[in-house]
């Protein structure tokens, strides 16, 4: 293997995720304060303003800017088709005052979203009130204890071509299993829903990227290497 290509895998192994992202978002660009509707692709659902999220430096995970989504919230981030193949990682930092945990709040990801519907779910992570525990109110799950009072990652691994989606919180693994949940769902990432019914949550550090093992195969083309519970929605 020539040096160029050699160089080109060492820079792939060594580039932040950020470097390498198809989407993301750090807030940074935004005022302190000001509302989310319209901006950097941010929205309410259906549009609504009421339903935005705000910028704020009353927390971030890095840098001096996060998305506050609640007390009463329902942000979203609509996607326009950039992801409807391939493997990706979907990950976001999130934080919640256990003082402040007084509803139960959404970490949602539709396959098909648009302003007035049709919609369709395939991740919808519960932050539990009752529980204090994360669950998935589509798939069987191992139940994991809310981090309170500091940052904790979001992750989702999709596989768009062979239908499969693995859940992470805090470095637990919550769910396993198809992305889809009917028969003619799309396989899509459609649209990032923060919703919250009640609960103040704040979000930062938001990418989609390859997913790793696609990495470096990305890569070496570029380098001309050939090779029963309560439920937002039932």
């Amino acid at each position: 293997m020539n040096k160029a290509i050699l160089a080109g895998i060492a820079a792939l192994a060594i580039a932040p995720a950020s470097a390498m992202a198809q989407w993301s978002d750090d807030f940074e660009s935004y005022g302190d304060g000001e509302l989310l509707f319209n901006v950097g692709g941010w929205t309410g659902w259906d549009n609504t303003m009421g339903a935005a999220g705000t910028a704020t430096s009353a927390q971030a995970h890095s840098g001096n800017r996060s998305i506050l989504a609640g007390p009463s919230a329902d942000a979203i981030h609509p996607f326009a088709g950039e992801f409807t193949s391939g493997q990706w990682s979907l990950s976001a930092w999130m934080f919640m005052y256990r003082n402040d945990h007084t509803a139960d709040t959404f970490f949602i990801v539709n396959n098909q979203y648009n302003h007035g519907g049709p919609y369709v779910w395939t991740i919808e992570m519960q932050f539990d009130v009752t529980t204090q525990t994360v669950l998935d109110d589509f798939r069987s799950e191992t139940p994991i204890s809310i981090a309170y009072d500091r940052w904790a990652e979001i992750r989702i691994d999709f596989d768009l071509d062979n239908d499969t989606q693995t859940t992470w919180y805090d470095g637990q693994m919550l769910s396993t299993g198809t992305m889809t949940r009917s028969n003619g769902d799309p396989l899509e990432i459609a649209n990032i829903d923060l919703y919250s019914t009640g609960a103040t949550c704040y979000y930062d550090d938001f990418n989609i990227i390859p997913a790793p093992g696609t990495i470096a195969l990305l890569g070496l083309g570029g380098l001309g290497f050939a090779g029963g519970r309560r439920r937002r929605r039932a």
